[in-house]
């Protein structure tokens, strides 16, 4: 055998391992994504500046009223959702079967898509805070609610109705799958109802309902660090 050729035999033996080590590295990545994103979302919803209600005006006002607050609460949303975005993508490779590979494979599309896009709208708080400090608040006000008139917003902000779609496909599609139980889509449920009666002003209460949204991420996180410790 010339060095050549035995050169070549050792890497061909040496690759099936370099991939499972990398497959491995990328399963472990995406369950830690997966974990991590809600609570990064919680500790942004935890540090929101408390406001009165839902007014344009009290949403202003919360935020130029503390602007390390309205900074690192931005900061942790910006990134968990990222990082949520990321993970979700992870998610198919926990179905092994033709049950609930469909919707599993459109949650996770339509969750990485209204993240990464929701993710961007963070930055609204620092010119909303800035204009609050630096602007009478009625025109503040009138500023942001100008910018969110805008003819083409819709096709931005609008997109967050994907990753809520995308976060139900999720649950019922792991339920299928006998990834996880149905009480995850009850769970889920009862959250995305909770955030459309909670009063704006009980502010932990509210950011508690938020993250909860994002449990199916972290179940499946919890389900991708189990299968890879029982495949090891």
């Amino acid at each position: 055998m010339t060095p050549l050729t035995h050169s070549a035999t050792a890497t061909a033996e040496m690759l099936p391992e370099d991939a499972d080590r990398t497959g491995r590295f990328l399963r472990r990545a995406g369950g830690a994504a997966l974990i991590g994103s809600p609570l990064l979302i919680l500790g942004g919803m935890m540090t929101c500046p408390p406001q009165d209600s839902n007014s344009t005006v009290d949403y202003i006002t919360s935020l130029a009223r503390d602007s390390f607050l309205t900074e690192l609460s931005a900061m942790l949303l910006h990134y968990g959702l990222i990082v949520g975005a990321l993970g979700a993508l992870a998610v198919p490779g926990l179905v092994r079967g033709r049950k609930g590979r469909w919707p599993v494979l459109f949650g996770a599309l339509a969750t990485a898509l209204g993240l990464l896009n929701v993710s961007g709208a963070v930055r609204d708080d620092w010119w909303r805070m800035v204009t609050g400090q630096q602007l009478p608040i009625d025109v503040a006000a009138r500023i942001s609610d100008t910018v969110d008139a805008s003819a083409f917003m819709p096709l931005w902000s609008g997109t967050e109705m994907f990753a809520f779609l995308g976060l139900l496909s999720l649950c019922v599609g792991l339920a299928r799958a006998g990834v996880v139980g149905w009480w995850l889509t009850a769970a889920y449920l009862g959250a995305f109802v909770g955030m459309m009666f909670i009063p704006a002003s009980l502010t932990y209460v509210v950011g508690g309902a938020f993250a909860m949204l994002y449990l199916p991420l972290a179940v499946a996180g919890v389900r991708a660090f189990q299968r890879e410790r029982a495949a090891a």
